[in-house]
């Protein structure tokens, strides 16, 4: 048995569970955090995050202990046996099992393939990019206080933290049943072991997500923490809200003991770069949003600045540092491509016409966004893939995704769907603090948005008219990020001409969309924009972010009784009004338009233009 292999240290994120027969899960927030020899993981449904009020554990409501009943972490040692990997576990947030953790990995760069060796299953897994400092620790510690054991690992500025629960329980168990028949007070001695992770800052070790949801945001340690005497102090919180200092006695480290912060040094505020405003802009900015949500305030709010410009001059922006890893980029490119290039007639066997929920593929002339026009793309669409039963049966834009038979599609494409969401929740929180709000503004609404991905192409005709690759529009939900393989794409500025936005390389684009400039009430501006006939055939694949299908939003700063849009019926309105099989069902009063329905482009610059000349 090789019981280390420093290849796998680092912030692992996972991108999606595949299980035969099953949803591909991508809801599950998962992160697997690898020091020398130890590790940490915490997983929890993105809908968690709000549902616990508590401030602290003797607060603790039965409902919400049965909310965080449901999610999972867990601590150990890591082992490897050739490519299989097995990941022994000390201490867990769930009853201990007698299964262990088992896959064989398949590297292929930041990109980490796992298949279950004991069960029939297929997670892959995404490595966050590191900053310079990269020096990792791993370490196993017994608390003084109560004999608790603690592991504690770091790789560069990341931490996983861990802490067992004092009250025994029995192997195999179910923590959700064994709430069922228990008081709070003993749900609340059940639910008191904490697995976190956060970042080393200027400020301290600052916890990001914790099963003690209290403990978020908090210092687990200060920048100058060190060992002394073989003890290491940590905060924690006590059953009434308290703050006290947690001692833990040094059971065993690998690697070098550096609780410092070795971030790189935060530009001063004079030397970020500021766009002058355009009067009309000729360009589309380029922003590096690595520094949103890291641990340098100074880099963040220099980040946040760019997007306000950009989102509220533009409408359109370039981003690199989006850390999405160029192999699972590679593979979602490879499963278009083996699809697109199938007979007509095979693809149209998951022709979305035959979705109850607008999912599959999309032949030429399907979709009509500006005039009559016949768009010069093919499309396969596809978003969060939820159990049918998990909705009701007629709703319009959520349930399963509609998949065709080719082996390891779903898995590779929904795999760029995890990874590109988790970017656009980063940019959500980004544009909410560029309005001037808090960070978690919309988080509590995005937790089973309608967010689709589209995979596009558009294939290459010499000798044809010009026409359309996709015809002028805004796009509809808050903002999309695009992924495209050649140029074609143009917007339009203020003064209404259209200017080229190829792509930039290892950058995505990122475009306002009608949901977030109605919210910022005008302040950011979704820009119409179009594709053109393409020199070369092309692929682009863009993911439109989205809040949950049931928000009512309302601009910011307006009454509280001033015009609210619903997020998901907006999006469906425009969609029945674009798609071909939609208006055939509308025609045969299978469907309809929700109540106060807006026009196509009843946002964006091609709306100004058209109001003006009314």
């Amino acid at each position: 048995m090789t019981t280390w292999n420093d290849k796998y240290e680092g912030v692992w994120e996972r991108l999606l569970l595949s299980l035969p027969g099953q949803a591909v899960d991508t809801l599950t927030a998962v992160s697997w955090i690898q020091g020398p020899h130890y590790f940490v993981d915490l997983r929890q449904p993105h809908w968690l995050r709000g549902a616990v009020q508590a401030a602290c554990l003797g607060e603790l409501q039965m409902e919400e202990a049965r909310a965080l009943a449901c999610q999972q972490g867990f601590a150990g040692t890591f082992e490897l046996s050739g490519a299989i990997a097995t990941w022994v576990r000390s201490i867990d947030f769930q009853p201990p099992g007698d299964l262990g953790d088992r896959g064989c990995l398949e590297a292929e760069g930041e990109l980490l393939i796992e298949h279950g060796v004991d069960a029939d299953y297929i997670e892959y897994w995404q490595r966050a990019a590191s900053e310079g400092d990269c020096r990792s620790v791993g370490a196993r510690y017994t608390s003084v206080e109560d004999g608790c054991p603690v592991i504690l690992v770091r790789h560069g500025s990341r931490f996983g933290y861990a802490r067992a629960r004092t009250r025994p329980v029995a192997p195999n168990a179910d923590l959700a049943d064994m709430l069922k028949d228990a008081d709070i007070a003993s749900a609340r001695a059940l639910l008191d072991c904490e697995i976190a992770l956060g970042q080393v800052t200027s400020e301290g070790w600052r916890i990001d997500r914790s099963t003690l949801p209290w403990r978020e945001g908090r210092l687990l340690m200060r920048p100058d923490a060190d060992i002394r005497s073989g003890r290491l102090g940590v905060a924690d919180i006590d059953a009434r809200g308290q703050i006290f200092t947690r001692s833990l006695e040094l059971v065993e480290c690998h690697g070098a003991w550096d609780a410092g912060y070795h971030g790189a040094f935060p530009p001063p505020a004079a030397q970020v770069a500021k766009a002058a405003k355009a009067e009309p802009f000729r360009a589309v900015p380029v922003v590096d949003i690595a520094a949103l949500g890291g641990p340098d305030p100074v880099a963040e709010r220099a980040v946040v600045e760019q997007l306000r410009q950009a989102a509220a001059d533009v409408g359109f922006l370039h981003i690199t540092g989006h850390g999405i890893a160029p192999a699972v980029i590679d593979r979602v490119q490879h499963a278009a491509k083996r699809f697109f290039d199938q007979p007509t007639d095979t693809k149209l066997e998951s022709y979305i016409g035959r979705s109850r929920n607008h999912r599959g593929y999309v032949p030429e002339g399907e979709e009509v966004l500006s005039g009559t026009m016949r768009d010069r793309k093919e499309a396969f669409d596809l978003a969060l893939d939820l159990p049918a039963e998990r909705v009701p049966a007629d709703h319009p834009m959520l349930g399963p995704n509609q998949w065709p038979d080719l082996a390891g599609f779903r898995e590779d494409v929904m795999g760029y769907y995890a990874a590109a969401f988790a970017v656009g929740q980063k940019l959500l929180r980004g544009f909410a603090m560029a309005l001037g709000q808090p960070a978690d503004s919309l988080d509590a609404l995005v937790t089973e948005p309608p967010s689709q991905l589209r995979l596009l192409h558009y294939p290459f005709q010499p000798g044809i008219a010009d026409a359309p690759g996709i015809g002028a529009h805004t796009d509809y939900e808050c903002f999309t990020l695009l992924l495209a393989t050649g140029p074609g794409l143009e917007v339009m500025n203020e003064a209404g001409d259209w200017i080229d936005a190829p792509p930039v390389p290892g950058g995505l684009v990122v475009n306002i969309g009608d949901m977030l400039e109605f919210w910022s009430n005008g302040a950011f501006v979704a820009t119409s924009h179009r594709v053109r006939k393409v020199p070369e055939e092309r692929y682009s694949f863009p993911l439109f972010f989205a809040l949950d299908y049931h928000v009512a939003l309302q601009p910011l700063g307006a009454a509280s009784d001033a015009e609210a849009i619903s997020s998901g019926e907006h999006l469906y309105a425009q969609t029945i009004q674009t798609f071909r099989y939609l208006q055939e069902r509308a025609a045969k009063g299978d469907v309809g338009l929700p109540e106060n329905a807006r026009k196509l482009s009843s946002f964006g610059q091609a709306a100004r233009h058209r109001e003006a000349a009314e």
